[in-house]
């Protein structure tokens, strides 16, 4: 399929999804959320794919919603509708049924940061710019960071970064939990690529699962949590890769899974 603001790439068991507007700092407009929409629709389907990496062209991650592209929907339905398809995107992004990753370089604001929250990991260039930036133009969030921000990196220091609207390093984003490696910019492209190796010969089904699991329980009591989590293990003991597992292990074989 071609896509107009993003690039493509397979190299499995991986899918490469480039922002591709440097001249826009990589901001998200209408296009680029359909075309966002339309890849991940087409990846969730595809069983060979174990990770998605996320990252921008040029100089920079994403600086966030495109202005820009804003100011042509002068009518206030038109905004309703641009919003309520960045909220639809932005939930399928958060979760797909694959592994998540956001590779940052440069600058990750506003809506580049809340696009980089929704994936599983961050990892990222130790001299990146990170922050949300909102309040320096007099808005709030409207992506998720006034949520996803304080359950990620705790209260009091999210509250320090949307309301001063400060940025971080890499380096910072790591020590602070934000992130999960801050490494030089010329080891990043290696970073991510060791780091899908390690979920390479996993079993699809149960990344998917526990997915779910880590990501719902986060909303439930410790209590409905646990009986969710005894749901799903019921649900993957009757998939043919779990058999295969077991078969493996005690015919002291490497697996082969096949996503069902």
């Amino acid at each position: 399929m071609a896509y107009t603001d993003i690039i493509v790439e397979r190299k499995e068991p991986a899918v490469w999804i480039t922002m591709n507007k440097p001249q826009r700092k990589n901001a998200m407009g209408l296009q680029t959320l359909l075309d966002l929409w339309a890849v991940m629709e087409e990846i969730e389907r595809d069983v060979k794919v174990v990770a998605v990496v996320i990252k921008g062209a040029g100089d920079a991650f994403c600086s966030g919603m495109d202005l820009k592209d804003a100011q042509t929907r002068p009518d206030p339905q038109d905004t309703l509708a641009f919003k309520r398809l960045a909220d639809r995107v932005f939930d399928r992004i958060e979760n797909l049924n694959k592994v998540t990753i956001a590779m940052i370089h440069g600058i990750a604001m506003a809506g580049g940061l809340e696009l980089a929250m929704l994936c599983d990991f961050m990892i990222v260039d130790e001299a990146a710019r990170i922050g949300d930036g909102h309040i320096r133009t007099g808005l709030v969030p409207n992506g998720g960071a006034s949520q996803r921000l304080p359950r990620q990196i705790g209260l009091r220091k999210a509250k320090e970064l949307l309301y001063t609207g400060e940025f971080i390093s890499g380096t910072e984003a790591e020590r602070i939990g934000l992130a999960n490696r801050a490494v030089p910019a010329d080891k990043l492209q290696e970073t991510v690529e060791s780091f899908i190796a390690k979920l390479a010969d996993k079993p699809p089904l149960s990344l998917a699962a526990m997915k779910v699991i880590v990501n719902r329980g986060l909303e439930a009591s410790l209590d409905s949590g646990l009986q969710f989590e005894a749901q799903v293990v019921r649900g993957l003991s009757s998939t043919e890769d779990t058999k295969e597992a077991l078969a493996a292990f005690a015919q002291k074989r490497k697996p082969v899974y096949k996503g069902r």
